[in-house]
Order: structure tokens, then sequence, then C-alpha cells
């Protein structure tokens, strides 16, 4: 580098020296912290092997042999199909399926799906319901 350059911006050769010596290092470190994370990473995956290996090889030990099957028990009386929901005009099968397989997901077999309705949206909302989770999920203050 020309050393008039330097000298007529107000640094000598001490300064330039200063700055590529801490750009090298800053950037050496920075790599080295890569190299630290990516070790870790494998370290914790060969670890999480081995451990869900050794527990599917004690699973294998304690699992008892086989035994005969037992007899089939006669089969009950199946139970009366539930009553078909009330369904508000305007809504798809498809949709009333959804969301009694969803209930019966969530509650077991001991809840009926009795109606489905479409919610009333407030006046002033031109926002649909995957719009309004949206802006609750990105407005949200942060929280630990």
């Amino acid at each position: 580098m020309n050393t008039a350059m330097l000298t007529a911006a107000g640094l000598d050769a001490f300064d330039g020296s200063l700055v590529s010596t801490s750009l090298v290092l800053v950037f050496s470190l920075l790599v080295a912290l890569c190299v630290i994370v990516m070790l870790e990473g494998k370290l914790f995956d060969a670890l999480a092997q081995k451990r869900s290996a050794a527990a599917r090889s004690e699973l294998s030990k304690a699992a008892p042999k086989k035994a005969a099957p037992a007899p089939a028990a006669p089969k009950a009386a199946a139970p009366a199909p539930a009553p078909a929901p009330a369904v508000e005009a305007g809504i798809p099968g498809e949709v009333v399926a959804a969301i009694a397989a969803a209930v019966y997901c969530l509650e077991g077999g001991s809840v009926t799906v009795k109606s489905i309705r479409r919610k009333q949206q407030p006046a002033g909302s031109r926002r649909g319901a995957w719009g309004q989770a949206g802006v609750v999920q990105n407005t949200r203050p942060f929280v630990f």
C-alpha cells in the first residue's frame, strides 16, 4: 500500500496492520466457532443414536416371547350409529367429516358432535381466521 495515501488519510502503517490483523483474527475465530458447533452437533447425534440403540436392545431383551393367541371372544352387537350433526347450509361434507374426526381424536368415542355452524365475524374485521391468527402470533410480546 502506498504510504503517501495512508499519511494523506491520517493513517500510518501501524493502523493498517492493526485493521488487517483484527479482521483475520475475527474471521478465523468465527470459522473456529462454526467448526466447534458442527462437531458438537455430530457428537450429540452420535450419543442420541447410541442411546436409542441401547433402548431398542433393552426392549428386545425385556419383551416376552409371544404366547399362543387366546381364543376369539364372541363379538358384541355393534353400537347404534350416532345421529348426524345439524350442519349449517354451505358447509361441505368434507369439513364436517374433518371436524368430527378431530373431535373423536381429541375426546375419544365418549362425545358426539351435535351441530356445526360458522362463527360470526366481527363487523369491522376483513381478515379471515388464518389472517387473524397470523396477526395474533406476530404481534404478541416476546416472553421467555
